[in-house]
């Protein structure tokens, strides 16, 4: 099974549509995560026609989805347990981009500490990929102190749309007994024109 992972669309607000690049690389997928900051409900009916759409709330979505999508959600699929979450928010509070990398268990693992294990987390937010893996202590409510210790794969895969000369996406490959994750960058050359007013 193959799962896109795509997050920070911003769209409208930073851009007017996703790229052709990106939807093209959806072709073929089995599902397709959003980790959040989608902004316009259409971004979720385009990916929608190339498969199923699973999606979270991020910081810039209360606007246009109000509180018709979750901050934080779970995904059980091919025998694997993702959660996904966009990764802004600590204690309510909300987060800057350069300080979730030095908070990644309390904003990206904490929230998840009551379910009963995880295989990977899905989070955007920051808007540059990354893959790490952290041993996460998981409490379930149903089995009382009994904790579950399990490494879990965090899995950013940076920003859909262009940032200047880059964007990305990601992939989950699901088969018997492993899960593995991959990164796509696009690169775009930038012409003089455009070079010089940045």
């Amino acid at each position: 099974m193959i799962i896109a992972v795509i997050s920070d669309t911003h769209i409208p607000h930073k851009h007017e549509k996703l790229t052709e690049r990106v939807l093209e690389s959806l072709r073929g997928v089995d599902l397709i995560l959003h980790c959040g900051d989608i902004v316009a409900p259409e971004v979720l009916e385009e990916l929608a026609q190339y498969a199923p759409v699973e999606a979270v709330a991020g910081n810039h979505d209360e606007e246009y989805f109000g509180t018709g999508l979750p901050r934080k959600k779970i995904v059980e699929v091919g025998g694997f347990r993702i959660g996904m979450i966009h990764g802004d928010e600590l204690d309510g509070v909300h987060i800057n981009k350069a300080l979730q990398l030095e908070l990644l268990y309390p904003v990206l693992c904490e929230p998840f500490l009551n379910e009963p294990g995880l295989d990977c987390i899905v989070f955007g937010h920051g808007h540059k990929p990354m893959l790490d893996c952290l041993r996460v202590e998981f409490e379930p409510p149903f089995k009382v102190r009994k904790r579950i210790k399990q490494e879990v794969l965090l899995f950013n895969p940076g920003k859909a749309i262009r940032t200047r000369n880059i964007a990305s996406m990601g992939f989950l490959y699901l088969e018997k007994d492993s899960l593995r994750a991959e990164v796509k960058i696009f690169t775009y050359r930038r012409d003089r024109e455009q070079a010089a007013v940045e």
